[in-house]
């Protein structure tokens, strides 16, 4: 019996009865608290792993740590997809000679907090949920973004809530240019931590994805690469293997593949109403999966579910 089925025996029961996504990093720094009130915004470091592969790291052109699982596996390695926590800019250049792949490498950032890079280091304005942006369009997310980036000075003395020392900053920038700068596509989805995405999310996810070449490789990353990330890999191997896979094993597979998830993580990735999202998804990937002419908000409407439901 593999890790995950305690989780999913409960999470699957609690599923049937409601129809009736920082880490230890490569340098010391101090992870303080955000302060209780959630409306105070701070800038932090995401991660100091600038020269090694992001925590979290995963991909499917290497399926190795499932040998030894009983894991259906079935059209996983030609997914081409790969997923980790926020990069920096200089490891971005692990993750593309790590996957190397001819296809054209898109990278699917599923951060709506406000980031970028401060010299080779990923920092992010947080509050206590890491929830800042939540509530504002995507358009109004990247004006906020870019904003926020600004007002970063360069050659002048910066500070970090969660980090002892200054730094002075030589380089600042958001994410699309340093994917632009390593010839990568870039694809922005704002989708709000700690909680299930919204439909609005989920159908911008759908279209975009569907647009793109058949050949490729995706790249998702979130903040810490666990409950975004995983949720969205969850749905894209839903997307392209729901007449092959049942859903509870596409979901035990995108979990199984991480290496270094803690049991907290899966809890909160096999969350009940994550499962019950997860589910929702693949049910309507049977039913519009063949060309999606019907957009996941409407199914929702169509089935009288609201976003509440699953939340």
């Amino acid at each position: 019996m593999n890790k995950l089925s305690k989780f999913f025996i409960s999470a699957c029961l609690l599923f049937l009865f409601s129809l009736a996504l920082l880490p230890k990093c490569a340098y010391s720094y101090s992870n303080k608290e955000i302060s209780n009130n959630s409306n105070t915004v701070n800038l932090v470091i995401d991660n100091l792993r600038i020269n090694e592969l992001p925590s979290h790291f995963r991909k499917t052109s290497d399926l190795s740590i499932l040998d030894e699982k009983n894991i259906n596996t079935y059209s996983l390695d030609t997914l081409n997809i790969s997923g980790s926590q926020q990069f920096s800019r200089n490891n971005i250049r692990l993750i593309i000679n790590n996957i190397n792949t001819n296809f054209p490498f898109i990278v699917i950032d599923l951060r709506e907090e406000s980031h970028g890079f401060v010299n080779d280091i990923p920092v992010s304005y947080e509050n206590n949920h890491n929830n800042a942006n939540m509530g504002l369009s995507r358009n109004k997310v990247l004006l906020k973004e870019k904003d926020d980036l600004s007002k970063i000075k360069l050659n002048s003395e910066l500070n970090f809530y969660n980090h002892k020392d200054s730094i002075i900053p030589k380089y600042v920038g958001n994410e699309s240019k340093t994917c632009l700068d390593n010839s990568l596509g870039y694809l922005r989805i704002t989708a709000t931590d700690e909680i299930p995405p919204s439909p609005e999310n989920i159908d911008f996810f759908i279209n975009s994805v569907n647009k793109l070449p058949k050949d490729k490789w995706l790249h998702f990353h979130c903040k810490e690469g666990i409950g975004r990330t995983s949720t969205f890999m969850i749905f894209y191997d839903m997307m392209n293997n729901y007449d092959k896979v049942g859903s509870e094993d596409i979901i035990n597979r995108q979990i199984e593949l991480v290496s270094d998830y803690t049991e907290k993580d899966i809890k909160d990735i096999t969350s009940k109403r994550r499962i019950t999202l997860y589910n929702l998804f693949y049910e309507y990937c049977t039913k519009y999966g063949k060309d999606f002419n019907v957009s996941f908000s409407e199914y929702l409407k169509m089935s009288n579910l609201s976003y509440e439901s699953y939340l």
